[in-house]
């Protein structure tokens, strides 16, 4: 690859997909984000929240000398690039404009940002060294090489077809084969070591995300994992908490196995009978390690003894969906409780376990 000027040259290969032509190259990203736009008429608007979780990611990557995966971004050359001696030519003044890749080129453009910032600031601090790893890692994201399809001669409206077609027929890895195949997040390494040492001891499901009524399983990876960050951190959204544990991983895991193990003492026998109890919904699950939670953080108690504390509901509760303690979920018709999993949910479920243990234990 090569740059004249403003002239960008480089080398790939070009194929046919339905009788459209398509250039596969490969670019390092410095190079690749100086001629790309843009068209709103064909894109959707850029989603923050979206650009800044892989930004993060790409960072907690650089940070833990973890290389990261993209798929190829694919652009559309709208017939301004030309074949010149084997090589392909990018004209003076023109650019690619991007079918698939905005959040992902837009996250990497914000990491660098958040580098160049990092690195000026511990520069004047006199941090040197700091410094000198910054840009290391400045280097590897300007570096890092984009596999790329450019789609050479598509017109504006094939461009918002394949935008439509690439972003209807797209569907998301589900969260089970997250929790399965995930080597970065430790907290999933941390609930897929807990589930083994309670493979004998409940049942547990190692695939699905969701469980549904006729699932034998009492909880699953997923579940597991969004028990865990309320637990230690006392956090309820799906995928919240840090990658990086925050504690002990060996005194999480002794921890963890006992909250698990407490949940099955205090559920009733046919605890995994969802049409019957709700002691197999996540939210319910969720709600009992926030609780715990809850009395490490605001009363100061060890987990030990938070973890007793969830006894008291032997006495008060009977785990049936239509619960008085269960009343801000139940559901009269369908006669179960309903929208239990959401965060607001999760926290108001957990107060008033908290308050019917607290009243148990004044008794």
């Amino acid at each position: 690859m090569t740059i004249a000027g403003t002239t960008v040259r480089f080398k790939g290969t070009v194929y046919k997909q339905f009788d459209k032509e398509i250039l596969v190259t490969q670019l390092r990203f410095g190079t690749l984000r100086a001629f790309f736009q843009v068209d709103h008429e064909v894109q959707r608007k850029l989603d923050p929240r979206r650009r800044a979780e892989i930004r993060d990611f790409i960072l907690r990557s650089l940070d833990t000398n973890e290389y990261f995966y993209f798929s190829p971004f694919i652009f559309s050359a709208r017939g301004m690039l030309r074949e010149v001696n084997g090589e392909f030519e990018l004209e003076p003044g023109t650019t690619l404009y991007i079918s698939d890749g905005q959040h992902r080129c837009s996250a990497m453009a914000a990491a660098v940002n958040v580098l160049e910032n990092s690195k000026i600031k511990l520069e004047e601090m006199g941090k040197y060294k700091e410094a000198e790893r910054i840009a290391r890692q400045l280097s590897q994201i300007e570096n890092y090489p984009v596999a790329l399809q450019i789609y050479l001669d598509l017109s504006q409206k094939e461009e918002k077809q394949m935008f439509s077609d690439l972003n209807s027929e797209r569907r998301e890895i589900h969260q089970g084969i997250v929790m399965k195949y995930d080597q970065r997040d430790e907290y999933i390494g941390l609930t897929r070591n807990v589930a083994d040492q309670l493979r004998d001891v409940m049942e547990i499901e190692l695939e699905l995300s969701r469980l549904m009524l006729g699932n034998p399983a009492l909880t699953s990876l997923t579940i597991m994992r969004r028990c865990l960050v309320a637990l230690f951190e006392g956090k309820l959204t799906i995928m919240s908490g840090d990658l990086i544990l925050p504690e002990s991983e060996f005194e999480m895991e002794e921890t963890a196995i006992q909250f698990f193990k407490k949940l099955q003492q205090i559920f009733p026998k046919q605890a995994a009978d969802r049409k019957k109890y709700v002691s197999g919904v996540s939210g319910i699950q969720i709600a009992l390690a926030f609780t715990v939670f809850h009395y490490v953080r605001q009363e100061k108690k060890g987990y030990t003894e938070a973890l007793r504390k969830l006894d008291c509901l032997k006495k008060v509760c009977s785990w049936k969906h239509d619960d008085p303690l269960f009343a801000h979920m139940y559901d009269a018709e369908g006669k179960r409780i309903t929208g239990h999993s959401s965060g607001t949910a999760v926290k108001r479920t957990a107060l008033r376990l908290i308050a019917a243990i607290d009243r148990e234990e004044a008794n």
